[in-house]
């Protein structure tokens, strides 16, 4: 690689490097002073020593692998380099797979291979943002103390949502709550709480939706907005660096007598590789007549019911359904539909909107 800069390169030229230097520990400074890639950075300044620029580099890395849009390969990246906060001391990159392979349920070689594909990605996107950095004179950015700027896409959220588990339980055809678990990933410096966002769309008063704490979260403040939705600011106990995980629970509890429109909806506003759970604890005696989910269609095809016969969901006998999705894509629509009884209730859907009760994100303040 000698005479070379990072940005001229190849590939896997890159991701040789990178497989390297995931050997025993993971991405260190101390290995990255030592690595070619730091003395190939070109237009860094020149009164930078070693492990400045190796310092640098790894706050890039760190970086490309959260902005590995498929969260396999993501994943496989950041356990591969031991970024993703979860296992620190494990001594090499075979315990590390090992690990995820256990936790996962999947093979040694599966997620082997996630690795490997994820080291491509990483390395696609090292070169890329370096050559941006160059472009911009933006190096001055990762001097150690100085916060990065929002890389390689502007609107890059400060935090993942890896896992959300949503539970509703009904009494009769009313709300009476809902139980939300989540699993965040910092992708920013000082994450230390999360902006939680529901509108019951039924009954979209003030006072109808009411916000408390399960687990590992504290209720800082609240507001609600002109446009019927309850924000609560939920703190942790911890302030979290990239990488860095929390697990956390909160209910909503549902103030209402209006029925609820029969569809949970939900639609990332970006890429969204993460997994999300719907369920549903339907009252025993006030059953639906039938239920399917939908996977990524447009909001006018959530009320209608599908053709294939594997998106019809079959409640059990005690009224519980649940549906899992990954690797969500933007502005699409992923959830469970259901009819209700023709009875003297009336009609179900005529006249509502095509969602109801939304659970969803906001930013997270500093």
């Amino acid at each position: 690689m000698t005479g070379d800069t990072m940005t001229q390169l190849t590939v896997e030229t890159i991701r040789t490097e990178l497989v390297a230097l995931s050997a025993g520990s993971g991405v260190n400074v101390e290995k990255l002073e030592r690595s070619p890639l730091v003395k190939l950075l070109p237009e860094t300044p020149e009164e930078w020593s070693d492990n400045q620029r190796a310092a640098a580099l790894q706050k890039i890395i760190v970086e490309c692998c959260h902005a590995i849009t498929q969260e396999k390969l993501r994943t496989g990246a950041q356990i591969g380099f031991n970024i993703d906060g979860e296992n620190p001391d494990e001594p090499s990159l075979t315990a590390r797979i090992d690990t995820l392979a256990h936790r996962r349920g999947r093979h040694e070689r599966t997620v082997r291979e996630w690795f490997y594909r994820g080291t491509v990605e990483a390395a696609l996107l090292l070169r890329q943002r370096v050559t941006e950095l160059n472009g911009r004179a933006g190096w001055q950015d990762y001097l150690p103390g100085n916060s990065p700027p929002d890389l390689l896409d502007a609107d890059r959220p400060r935090f993942l949502l890896d896992r959300t588990e949503l539970l509703v339980r009904l009494s009769g055809r009313i709300p009476a709550e809902v139980l939300i678990f989540r699993s965040l990933v910092a992708l920013d410096d000082g994450i230390d709480r999360y902006v939680a966002t529901a509108r019951y769309h039924s009954d979209p008063r003030p006072g109808v939706i009411s916000v408390e704490p399960l687990a590992n979260c504290a209720v800082r403040r609240s507001a609600f907005t002109p446009n019927g939705y309850e924000m609560t600011e939920l703190g942790f106990s911890t302030t979290l660096q990239p990488g860095h995980r929390i697990s956390f629970a909160y209910r909503l509890l549902i103030h209402t007598d209006r029925e609820m429109t029969p569809v949970l909806n939900y639609s990332p506003k970006a890429q969204q590789n993460s997994r999300y759970i719907f369920q549903l604890q339907f009252d025993p005696t006030a059953p639906p007549v039938r239920v399917w989910y939908f996977n990524g269609v447009l909001g006018p095809e959530t009320r209608l019911h599908p053709d294939n016969e594997d998106h019809w969901l079959e409640p059990s006998s005690l009224g519980y359904v649940r549906k899992d999705f990954v690797e969500l894509s933007r502005r699409l629509h992923y959830g469970v539909a259901w009819d209700w009884p023709q009875d003297s209730l009336g009609p179900t859907a005529q006249g509502r909107p095509d969602h109801d009760f939304r659970a969803a994100a906001g930013p997270p303040g500093r």
